[in-house]
Formats: C-alpha cells, structure tokens, sequence
C-alpha cells in the first residue's frame, strides 16, 4: 500500500463509517408490544412479525412495502450471528466484508456495495438500531431483538439519506411492565466455540417504571491457520452488554432509554492470496508465495503482519412520545454514540511486507467517532388522514487524532521513485533481515473527519374508502463533509542505507542523499511538491494538513397507493426517489487539483417503481402466505469504484445511468400441522446503461501510469447475484404433548454467482455456491421452560468466498478470505 493509498484508506475508514450514519432514524413506537408478536412454528398460525418500516408498529402483512422480518427464534432457529448469515435468508441481500472481516457492508438491489472512499458519500444501505442509524453489521448485534427488518428499496422520505438501497432495522426488546421474565442461553460446538446470552426484565413502579439487562459473550477458535506463526485467525472474541429503560410518568407519556456497548477484540485476518497479475512490480517475488498458498488450500495462510480487530462502540438514545390529544402525539428522539476501532491487516496476503496496515498509535484509533442526533417529529392521525412531519439534525466529528501505522517496502530512492529495494540472498544475510524487502513505516500521527446533515421532511396518507389508501412523502437533506491529515516517513527505517554503505553496496554520500532526502519527510507536501514540478522541502512536525470539504443536498419523495383488497389480501403500488450524498476524492485534489472531474462525486440519484402483493391463503386444511414484489429502478449518477485508480488508491466516481430489474418471492406453506416449509427467491438484473470512465493522466509523483477512458456501458453490478433462493422445512416428530416439541429442521441457502470486479481479472466472479444447515431442536422439555438443540451449520463444508479485494490489474494481486467451514454444536436455552 502507497502512502497515497493509505491517505484514502485513513480517509475511506473515517469518512465510510461517518456516512453511514448520516441519515435520518426510523421511530417505533406505541400500538402493538413486538415482544408479543406471533412467530411462524411447526403448528398454530403462520405468525406475523411486528415492523416499523413506516416509523409505526405494524403487521408486516399490513405494510405496502417489500420488508423481509426476523424474530429472535427465526435469527435464533436460522443460525444468524452476523450480516454475512442474513444475506442467506433475505431476497435481494449481498453482504461482503474486507480483508478487515468485521467491515461488513450491506447491498440490496444492487445498491449499497459501494461504501465511500472519498469524503461524504456512504453505504447506500444504512443500518439502525432502536431508531438510531448505526454501523451495524459486525458482530454482537443480533440478540434479544424484538425483530430485524430488511427494507427493499430507496427509503428516503422517512429514513433520511444515503437509503437508495434500502435499510436494515434492529429492534432491541423493549421492558415489559408488570412482570419478571428472561432467559439464559448457552451454546458449546466446534472450533471450541463458547457463546452464552441472556435477558432479565424487571418493573420497578407499576405502570411506571421498567428495566430490561440483556448481553452477550461470544467465543471461538479461528478457523484459518497461519502455517508460519500458528497464529489463527478469524476468531471470534466479542461481547456486548444492553440495558433498556421504559418510563411511562402518565398515561400520555412514554420514555424509553437505551444504552449499548459493544466490545470487540479478534484476531481479524485469514486472507489468502488468488492471483498474481504477470509483469507487476512484484510479480516474481510473489510467484512462490502464490504456489505455496494454492498447495496449503483456503484455510491456511502465511501472513507478514499478525492481524487484528478491535473495536468499542456506545450508543446511548432516549425516545420520549408524548400523546398531547386522541390526535395529535409529540415525539423527540435523541441519540450519542462513540464508536472506536483499530485494525492491522495484510493487504498482499504473505509474509512480504508490501501492503501492510498496522494499527494506529499505542492508545489512538484508525476511527474515532462521536455522532449526536436530534429528531423531532409531530404526528396527527384523524380518522382518514394521517401526517407526520419533522426535522432531523446530526453533527459527527472526531475527537482525539485519527492514527495510522502503514508499512510498505522501502525504496532504493526513497517514497517518490526508485522502486523497491530488492535485497539478494547473500545480502539479506549480511543485514541479518528476514525476505528480500525493507520494510518502511509510514507514520499518520493526525487526521480527522466531520460531518453534519440537516433535513426536513413529511409523509401523508390518506384513506379514500376503508381499504384503499395513498400515500405521498417529501423530504430534503443538506449535508457538509470533510476532514484533514498529516503523513511522514519514519526517519528509523532510512538508518539501513548506512549499513548498506558499511557492507559497500552503495557509497557513503548516496546514503547520507537517501536519508536527507526520506527521513521524516513529509509525504502529502512531497506529493504535492513534485506533482507542481518543484522538490520536497517539508519535514515533520512542519508538515501541512491538507484539507478536504464538500457540501451536497437532494430531495427525495414518494408516492403510493394500496388496496387491502379484504382482510388477507394487500396489493400495492409505489414509487419512490433516493439520494445518497455527494462527496470529493482527496487524492484527486492532491495529483490533479480541485478542478479535475474526478475530483468532486456527483450525488447518486435513484427512482424506483414497484408493486406488490401480500397475501395469506387457507387451501382445504393447508395454511399458506405468499408476499410477491416486481420493481424497476433507475440510477442517475451511481457512485463507483474505480480500483487503484491514483497511487495505488481505489476513488470514488460516478456512472452516468443504470437500471435494476427484479423480481422477489417469500412464501410460507403447513401442509399439515407438523410440517412448515418456507421459502424466498430474488431476481436481479443491474447493469449500467451509460458508463464512460474519465481518463487519467499519468502522475509521476504517484507512480501512476496514465489510464484511458473506458466505456463500460452493458456491463454488470458488482456484488449482485442475479438468483438467490432459500428453502426451510420444519417437521414436528411425534412425541406426546407433556414431553414437549420435538422437531427436525433443515435450511438450505444458494446464490447464483456474482461479479465482484467492474474490469475482467482472474477471480472477478465469484461462483454459485450453496449452504445446508441442519437442527435438531427439542422445545418445552417435559413441560418445563427449557429447549434444547443440536446444530449444523454448512454441513456439506462448501468452500465460499466473503471478500473481494479485486487489485490484480491495478496492484498485481488479488485476495479474499473464504467463509466458515462446517460447524457443529448444542445449544440450551431457559426462560423463565
């Protein structure tokens, strides 16, 4: 990794986390308790799941919006610990990680992949939690929820910015007044995995005052080893405490208060390396680590840096609904948080030290955020005519210094030219290092981000008769954006071309050049200083701060129509428009100055039309749902990557037009009261109509070869498979009714495969594959509150890829981390 390519990496880890949570918070509240709501199981009904995917509690089959909605037991039932999981159960979902492998990012509908490497932009799918946009998706998540609701589809009038794909909503389970009740649960299984959670609800003042403890420990072994230092990797060592505060002082007032802390502390790592591109700069010192990698097979590696992820994040909200009359009700929704992280990663995959990101500083963070929102909202619902209205408010910033430690191979005329230092065997013994490489550290002893984002917004329905309603929706957003960083060569690493002089190789003079030259130069002013045609002349601590900022706004509106054609038939109709955040690319400010194309990303724009219908059927004695949606979606703009595009750093920019098609499917059927079988399909066609890349000259400064404009029009999305389907059956063996419920369960999950590069390279697609979980799970044991279950998870063993690092034409190599192998366990759960 370049210097320049760890600007953008500084930047991208910042910035991508701050633009994911700019973007306005869903609400729930009131109406129906999700804790209660019915979940689909071997007999009985087929269950409905309370959402919130119109900022009230619903029935998802009352909802005019394409939503696929979890219980706990289904997240439970369904092994779904983190994103990764989710995407194999939820139409139209793809989540792919980075080489840092809890960085997951979520895409819906061909939207969302793209993250921001620039500052502004972000995810174009945005996750929440109690009503709080949040990053999550790694691990420690998913427990003690009421429900998890994906949203298919720009959810831009109510859910702010950044949604053109859609929303992932996680509701906590809320305290319940009156009653003591909880759970313990344990699970023990393979690769010496230790997991345990639990929930205690307590009232305190009846009526009045309730509290509710829930946490989570999750542990396991990693399941890639590496062969040199038996370090594993891809571990699991998180936990996360939650505590939940329901005060209701009258009877028109309702205050609920969250606090969670999330605590991650895990090996990371476990890429492997794919591809060497011939002729790249080190396409012959990795040729024999590319045999040795393809020999060991995907879960076992050989690393230069050992890996790691550690991460702290505390969200604390308040949201407080005041019912002012039988129409009008009064809602405020505040929030804080803190999220904190560091990683060290091996960008290469092998024991060469050739792009290497160590961490930050001794008691600093890679990212560092402090994000506070505001909303408040009025809603009048009389009869007919329902409104809300309100305003959203969110300012991020980072607190304490941004810091990185980034390791690269030195350079035989230091950052700005030479190439590598390419040592023979023989000197190699003389220096007494280990490779053919010096490494160099380069040091970030300070960046920052900020951003802040405004809105206003209202949403209205309308009932023309008691089944047919309209809806329409307008909202307008105003974000500003930026952030500043510092860089230097640690002076430490130049003291080798003394001792190359001693041994002879070069003289005494060129060394004492080198060092003069690189030692604490620093690296932006150099950039900069050569780019203009001049020489380098800074050194730290007198560096610059080169500063990038950017404003950008959108409307986004909806409008609608559904019929609840009789009381288990819903037939909709909607369209929508979404926006996602403008955003500039500092290392094009840096080369070619704020003037060139490439350096300002135009806002992606996207326009949806949809229908749909939700319905349940009773077939004879077989009870069966069908929920069925058809879309098409045009983009204006759609942000990109463009890959290693300006010294070694992956920019952002846009496509000029692009349009979706699809198809989603998710259906319930009880033949008879013992057997459930569920499934889901999604179809996908995302390809882009108008996509001319804009050329880049070559940049001697940044080492970077002039790349011609490329029409990439017909080509297809990154990070969509085209199908995706899941069947789940559940069947209740016969045991008598005072021993419980005893049931079999099998899940079988597949997707097509998917493109995972806009530009053809070995590896730019990653295969079909299909997973097989089996459980064996026994309820209610002997009437008492205990259940029991034995697990498989991908029991075939598929081998699967659930990263993309796609630089082979740009840096010469390709990697990916594979995902988990075949796991089993037992799992008890009490619940009191």
């Amino acid at each position: 990794m370049s210097a320049m390519c760890k600007l953008a990496y500084g930047l991208s880890l910042g910035v991508s986390a701050a633009a994911l949570v700019v973007a306005a918070p869903a609400v729930a509240q009131t109406g129906v308790d999700p804790a209660a709501s019915p979940t689909p199981v071997g007999g009985g009904e087929l269950g409905d799941v309370v959402v919130t995917a119109r900022r009230t509690e619903e029935r998802a089959q009352k909802v005019p919006v394409a939503i696929t909605a979890f219980t706990q037991d289904t997240i439970r039932e369904k092994a779904i610990n983190t994103a990764t999981d989710l995407q194999n159960f939820t139409p139209s979902l793809t989540v792919l990680g980075d080489v840092a492998r809890n960085q997951e990012t979520y895409t819906i509908r061909g939207m969302g992949g793209t993250g921001g490497q620039g500052t502004g932009s972000g995810p174009g799918v945005v996750a929440y939690f109690a009503e709080v946009p949040t990053a999550a998706s790694g691990p420690g998540n998913f427990f003690d929820l009421a429900s998890l609701q994906v949203l298919k589809g720009p959810q831009g009038t109510l859910f702010g910015r950044n949604t053109t794909g859609g929303a992932v909503l996680l509701e906590p389970a809320r305290p319940k007044m009156n009653v003591v009740e909880g759970f313990v649960q344990g699970t023990i299984g393979s690769l010496n995995r230790r997991s345990a959670q639990g929930a205690l609800n307590v009232p305190i003042v009846e009526d009045v005052l309730a509290i509710r403890v829930a946490g989570q420990v999750d542990k396991r072994d990693g399941y890639v080893k590496d062969v040199i230092t038996g370090r594993d990797y891809l571990n699991r060592n998180n936990y996360s405490l939650r505590l939940g505060i329901q005060f209701n002082p009258t009877s028109t007032i309702s205050s609920y208060t969250a606090v969670n802390y999330i605590d991650v502390d895990e090996h990371g790592g476990g890429s492997v390396l794919l591809a060497v591109r011939p002729g790249s700069p080190y396409a012959a010192l990795l040729a024999p680590y590319l045999a040795a990698q393809q020999a060991r097979g995907p879960y076992k590696t050989a690393l230069s840096t050992p890996t790691f992820e550690k991460a702290k994040s505390l969200l604390i909200l308040n949201n407080t609904q005041w019912q002012a009359t039988r129409t009008l009700t009064i809602k405020n929704v505040f929030s804080y948080a803190r999220d904190r992280s560091t990683s060290a990663t091996d960008r290469d995959s092998t024991p060469l030290p050739i792009a290497d990101l160590l961490g930050a500083f001794p008691g600093s963070y890679n990212n560092n955020l402090r994000t506070i929102t505001e909303e408040l909202q009025v809603r009048y619902d009389n009869g007919p005519f329902r409104i809300q209205a309100g305003g959203f408010f969110l300012d991020q910033k980072s607190p304490a210094p941004l810091t990185f430690l980034t390791r690269n191979p030195l350079q035989a005329g230091g950052i700005l030219g030479g190439g590598p230092v390419v040592l023979p065997p023989a000197l190699q013994a003389a220096l007494g290092v280990d490779g053919p490489l010096l490494p160099a550290l380069s040091v970030q002893p300070y960046a920052s981000v900020k951003a802040q984002s405004k809105a206003v917004y209202a949403q209205a329905q309308y009932k023309f008769t008691p089944t047919l309603t309209a809806t329409a929706g307008f909202r307008r957003t105003w974000d500003s954006f930026g952030g500043d960083i510092t860089a230097y060569q640690n002076p430490g690493d130049y003291q080798v071309f003394n001792r190359l002089a001693a041994l002879g190789v070069i003289s005494q003079a060129q060394a004492a050049q080198v060092i003069g030259l690189n030692a604490n130069l620093c690296i932006y002013d150099a950039y900069k200083a050569v780019a203009a045609g001049g020489f380098p002349t800074l050194y730290y601590p007198n560096c610059t701060k080169p500063t990038f900022t950017g404003k950008s706004n959108g409307p986004t509106w909806q409008i609608g129509l559904d019929w609840q054609a009789d009381p288990s038939t819903l037939l909709y109709a909607v369209s929508r428009r979404g926006y996602k955040s403008g955003a500039n690319n500092p290392i094009v400010t840096l080369f070619l100055g704020d003037n060139y194309p490439l350096a300002i990303v135009k806002p992606e724009r996207v326009t949806d039309a949809e229908i749909g219908l939700k319905r349940d059927w009773t077939i004879g004695g077989m009870k069966a749902r069908t929920n069925i949606a058809a879309f098409y979606t045009w983009f204006n703009n759609i942000q990109v990557i463009q890959r290693a595009a300006i010294a070694g750093s992956d920019i952002l920019a846009n496509a000029q037009r692009a349009r979706v098609v699809g198809l989603e499917f998710e259906g319930v059927l009880q033949p008879f009261r013992a057997l459930t079988l569920s499934g889901s399909y999604s179809y996908n066609d995302a390809k882009y109509l108008d996509y001319t890349t804009i050329a880049i000259p070559a940049i001697p400064s940044a080492l970077t070869a002039a790349q011609p404009s490329m029409n990439l029009a017909s080509t297809p999305f990154t990070f969509v498979a085209r199908h995706k389907f899941s069947i789940d059956g559940r069947l209740a063996l016969p045991i008598p009714a005072s021993a419980g419920d005893l049931a079999l369960r099998a899940t079988y999950a597949w997707q097509s495969r998917e493109r995972v590069a806009s530009d053809p390279q070995p590896f730019d697609t990653q295969p079909a594959y299909g997973l097989l979980n089996l459980r064996l799970e026994w309820n209610n044991v002997r009437g008492a509150p205990l259940d029991l279950a034995f697990y498989g998870t991908n029991v075939t063993g598929t081998q699967y890829r659930v990263t993309a690092n796609t630089g082979y034409n740009n840096t010469g190599f390709s990697n990916s981390i594979y995902g988990e192998p075949a796991q089993y366990g037992f799992e008890l759960r009490y619940r009191f």
